[in-house]
């Protein structure tokens, strides 16, 4: 009886730990992305909304669009050198801190930005400085946290703790470090995961992407750069969630993105981008839904778009064969593919430049919002966001 109790109790410690990985599931990505299916916009969202951006020489939006949220009364945009605050409807109101080297300047060297709406605070990380810079809603300087430099806050969970990623542990002789680290909005540390490389694995020694942090269903999920599992963070545990299976392709994760040339004359390096590392993938984004789940990946020096239907276990990369990149095609309002870029509140939100959409769509063809805009764009206006509310 006592060995019985023993067995079963030795049984139970056993499931307690595989039970995890058992529950991993296994996305085929490579074998997936090589098929290219096209998907309506209407499979996945119950209606859409076009917003302009309103542009005037304070509201003067770069190309490139770092971040995109909603809150309550607001709607943020940070493109990489600013952070703008309107009206959800699109309207300025005012651009949040300025750059500079004083007390709540910034080095225009955004690299990441997220809120704490209940206490209407904004955590702008400066990657230069190695700081993150915290305004109020209204576009006050509040305070500064120090944090690791080379490091990136990303992130902020339910519980109000801020998510810290950094690649700096690739250029330790070992590549041994700390790859994400937690603390509290006061600056102090709470805990930290370390990189722990597998044994006989090659890893790059320079990479240009960051570990990937986002929400889903009010959990915290994380991916490595360097690694191909998805795992949910619970406290200090990181349970697997999901594993990208890049087939032929998983040799190819051991090449640096660039290769350094050194002029010995001038004594100089130089960074120039490594050909053998063109078809490898290198992930940038992953958003989740209740239904399934997007990924923005670059190869051969193209970024592109694949979705995960949860339902039916399959994964296809993006496109209309009439499309000329990768997205949803617009089927409700009548504008073009739709790349998406953020999921925020149930929300999926794309950004289209104002000369792409005049270049695109044919007036004839929009409804909705769509066709109220575009009699007042011009090709110099700001970005127009598209916003799809999800099924």
């Amino acid at each position: 009886m006592g060995k019985s109790i023993r067995i079963t109790g030795v049984w139970l410690l056993v499931l307690a730990f595989y039970m995890p990985l058992m529950a991993q599931k296994n996305i085929a990505f490579a074998d997936g992305v090589n098929k290219q299916k096209e998907l309506n916009l209407s499979d996945v969202a119950s209606g859409v909304r076009y917003i302009p951006l309103e542009t005037t020489t304070e509201s003067l939006l770069d190309k490139d669009i770092l971040d995109v949220t909603f809150t309550a009364d607001y709607l943020f945009v940070c493109d990489y050198v600013n952070l703008f605050q309107f009206t959800p409807e699109g309207k300025f109101v005012r651009k949040i801190g300025k750059a500079g080297e004083g007390p709540g300047e910034y080095t225009q060297s955004i690299m990441a930005v997220t809120y704490d709406e209940d206490a209407k605070q904004i955590f702008m990380s400066d990657f230069r400085k190695g700081k993150v810079l915290v305004y109020s809603f209204d576009g006050k300087y509040l305070y500064d946290i120090e944090t690791q430099r080379g490091s990136m806050t990303t992130y902020r969970d339910k519980t109000g703790n801020l998510f810290g990623v950094t690649n700096e542990y690739l250029y330790s002789k070992d590549k041994r470090g700390k790859e994400l680290f937690v603390y509290n909005t006061k600056g102090k540390e709470l805990y930290s995961f370390h990189f722990r490389p597998e044994e006989g694995i090659r890893y790059p020694g320079i990479i240009f992407t960051y570990g990937i942090l986002y929400d889903h269903q009010g959990s915290t999920y994380y991916k490595n750069p360097l690694e191909t599992t998805i795992f949910r963070l619970e406290g200090k545990k990181r349970i697997p969630v999901y594993k990208l299976d890049l087939s032929q392709y998983e040799k190819l994760s051991g090449e640096s993105d660039a290769v350094i040339v050194v002029d010995k004359k001038a004594n100089t390096g130089t960074n120039l981008p490594n050909k053998a590392a063109e078809k490898k993938f290198n992930f940038f984004n992953i958003v989740e839904t209740d239904h399934g789940m997007g990924i923005e990946y670059a190869q051969e020096n193209e970024r592109r778009f694949a979705w995960y239907d949860k339902e039916n276990g399959t994964l296809c990369r993006v496109r209309s064969p009439k499309a000329q990149w990768d997205g949803f095609t617009e089927d409700m309002e009548g504008g073009c593919a739709i790349f998406p870029r953020f999921i925020r509140n149930n929300k999926m939100i794309a950004v289209l430049s104002a000369s792409i959409l005049l270049e695109k769509v044919k007036p004839a063809d929009a409804k909705g919002s769509l066709e109220k805009l575009l009699p007042d764009l011009v090709e110099d206006d700001n970005q127009v966001l598209v916003v799809a509310q999800l099924k």
